[in-house]
């Protein structure tokens, strides 16, 4: 009930900070704010200066201090390991916030355990290392798959049992992801989308932009559950996820489909490697 209650909360924390709620500026500011990015950024992919630019408005100046920032930020964290096996990184890494293959168009597809979470245990700045770790880790697979894909990702929220909501963690994730991989999030799917939650997300979309109301997918509980995924993400994925095993799904497990092994450390590693 609780992290049902604050479900609404909680993307608005997540989503606001990833620059999702500006409006795009009229065609010739959008120019000249690239142009004056390329200029000071020339080793910069176009890709990440276009997603800079849009997610400051295409105002030169800040979009500017922002990606300069973030440059420094990467240059001093990036080297850093998560830590080793059995440290607070290493295990946000592994089990907390994983890589799981990508979605049909190449995207990336990350998956938030819920339940994997140690809120009073955890060291939040070795958590937010091993989560930065697994993006880096996935945009780089989807890159090396695809050298044109959009740059974006999937995020599947999985609420089970005993998961823990921990606002101050949540807040650090998306500050995170919007200073340094903004406009970066292409969906977000929910489960378990509960009766309760689908109508408390019914109402708080109408305080967000349609843009965010298509970006967030609460997942139901039901048997068509499954369809949704299926709708975001190809069997390969699904199963490198683990929906199939995961505690008491409505839909169950089909002997028809390849197998659909538990959620496990190794998947991630799996799919981040791609294909051989």
């Amino acid at each position: 009930p609780a992290l049902t209650a604050a479900l609404p909360c909680l993307c608005r924390v997540v989503l606001s900070d990833m620059g999702l709620f500006s409006s795009a500026p009229d065609e010739e500011q959008q120019k000249a704010c690239l142009a004056a990015l390329a200029a000071a950024f020339p080793d910069v992919s176009e890709r990440t200066r276009k997603q800079y630019a849009a997610s400051h408005k295409f105002k030169p100046d800040k979009a500017s201090k922002a990606l300069g920032e973030s440059e420094k930020w990467r240059a001093e964290t990036l080297p850093r390991a998560p830590g080793p096996d059995g440290s607070d990184g290493a295990a946000a890494a592994s089990l907390l916030f994983t890589h799981r293959g990508f979605d049909h168009h190449g995207r990336p597809v990350f998956l938030y355990y819920g339940s994997s979470f140690a809120p009073k245990k955890w060291d939040a700045d070795a958590v937010m290392l091993g989560v930065v770790h697994t993006l880096e880790a996935g945009f780089a697979a989807a890159d090396a798959r695809d050298p044109d894909n959009d740059g974006t990702a999937v995020i599947i929220l999985y609420l089970d049992r005993g998961s823990k909501l921990d606002m101050d963690l949540a807040k650090r994730f998306g500050r995170t992801i919007g200073a340094h991989y903004p406009g970066r999030a292409h969906k977000a799917l929910i489960y378990p989308g509960t009766p309760l939650a689908t109508r408390l997300w019914a109402v708080a979309r109408l305080f967000f932009s349609s843009e965010i109301g298509e970006k967030v997918v609460l997942v139901k509980q039901k048997v068509e559950g499954r369809k949704t995924f299926e709708e975001h993400l190809p069997e390969e994925t699904l199963s490198l996820v683990g929906i199939d095993s995961w505690d008491k799904v409505p839909w169950g497990s089909d002997p028809d489909r390849d197998g659909a092994p538990a959620c496990d450390a190794d998947a991630g590693a799996v799919a981040a490697a791609g294909p051989a």
